[in-house]
């Protein structure tokens, strides 16, 4: 009896997660509408409803939208006008550092916004990402309004570069599984095309080859075996710091990488304050944070340099 009892409030906490998700995304996206900016609506009721019977099955606690390069700023400023501050701000900072998205908060607690301006595992620029991810899309319900998700074939794209992402046993794991079994060859063919337009096979193969099924449908539609370091290490789950010493090894110059060097050694205050909470209300705790992240880099250096050299040394021997 306790344990229905907790599986019923478990669902029941799930089930009011999604409703304030739904509720503060559908706040968002009319204040986008106002601004006129466009975005697309990435995971979240997006993936349940396709995937999962009954879409409580599938919890999702944030909302990730995408957004074209020419309103970027303009969506910036929609979130600020709704209260929404960034989690770290992105000016002043070099753009591998904020990556493919921007996290924003509400001091009052409404749903978490994840701002894409692309998805990890793509390489395309972000120009080339939302002319073809925006030119075929669906539309679903959420909080009452209708909102532009990915269409099926890009949606089919996502849940595997999500899956290579977190990889094997994690949700975005369980996610890939369903739709393998509901997508049929020609939905993955699709999906294929949309990944090597926006220069994603790596990961997108990577992603597929973490369940049996997907290994399968990627031999049997013989896609290209197109292997990078970074997409290898993703479907790994690989330890802290190991993507880091990748993103180190691919700098282009010198210069960026002192740079990198630099800004993991010793990152601002914001950036700092940002990650650790105790880091904030005195100069104390600033400095205590900074003691703290070189005790964590040290920590986790010699593992996370172990798991990329082992992955660097394989992929280059494929590629051999």
């Amino acid at each position: 009896m306790a344990r229905q009892d907790s599986e019923k409030l478990a669902r029941v906490a799930a089930a009011g997660a999604r409703l304030r998700t739904d509720a503060g995304t559908a706040e968002v996206l009319d204040r986008f509408d106002r601004a006129r900016v466009r975005a697309l609506l990435l995971k979240g009721p997006s993936i349940a409803s396709w995937l999962y019977a009954d879409p409580a099955e599938r919890p999702y606690y944030d909302c990730d939208l995408l957004v074209g390069p020419a309103d970027f700023d303009a969506a910036e400023r929609a979130l600020r006008s709704l209260g929404y501050v960034p989690m770290v701000d992105r000016w002043g900072l070099p753009t591998w550092w904020y990556g493919h998205a921007v996290a924003w908060t509400h001091p009052d607690g409404r749903v978490s916004v994840d701002l894409h301006r692309t998805l990890i595992g793509v390489r395309a620029d972000h120009a080339t990402v939302w002319r073809v991810l925006s030119s075929g899309v669906d539309e679903i319900l959420v909080g009452g309004r209708r909102a532009a998700c990915l269409g099926l074939p890009a949606r089919a794209m996502y849940v595997a570069l999500h899956a290579s992402q977190h990889g094997s046993a994690t949700q975005p794991a369980v996610d890939l599984e369903r739709a393998l079994t509901l997508g049929d060859d020609g939905l993955w063919v699709g999906a294929g095309a949309l990944a090597d337009q926006l220069d994603a096979t790596a990961a997108f193969v990577a992603g597929l080859r973490l369940a049996p099924d997907g290994a399968r449908l990627a031999a049997r539609l013989a896609l290209p075996e197109v292997r990078s370091v970074t997409a290898e290490l993703r479907a790994s789950t690989p330890p802290p710091l190991a993507l880091g010493f990748e993103q180190l090894a691919s700098a282009p110059t010198l210069r960026a990488r002192a740079e990198i060097v630099w800004r993991n050694l010793a990152p601002s205050p914001a950036v700092l304050r940002g990650s650790d909470q105790r880091a904030a209300g005195s100069w104390r705790g600033l400095v205590a944070a900074y003691l703290r992240r070189l005790a964590w880099l040290a920590r986790h250096g010699p593992r996370g340099f172990e798991a990329w050299y082992r992955v660097h040394r394989v992929v280059g021997r494929r590629r051999g």
